[in-house]
């Protein structure tokens, strides 16, 4: 299983097809071509592709969920 992060898209590339996401401490390319997200959308991406647009408030549960996982030591 995998999990992923939710990003914000901030700009797009190459006509649309590369997409700039803002996940707050860093941003990353990820292929736009299969979703065609816009910028402003949340998205969730596995291996570089954004699969799937969630909704900002489904993507801020999510972050407050994985800022509540503490590390075991």
């Amino acid at each position: 299983m995998c999990l992923a992060v939710p990003g914000k898209v901030a700009e797009l590339k190459d006509g649309g097809k590369i997409a700039v996401i803002d996940y707050g401490s860093e941003k990353r390319e990820a292929n736009n071509e299969f979703l065609r997200a816009k910028p402003g959308e949340w998205v969730l991406v596995q291996f570089r592709i954004a699969v799937e647009k969630v909704s900002e408030k489904e993507a801020k549960e999510s972050l407050k969920a994985w800022g509540d996982v503490q590390p075991e030591s």
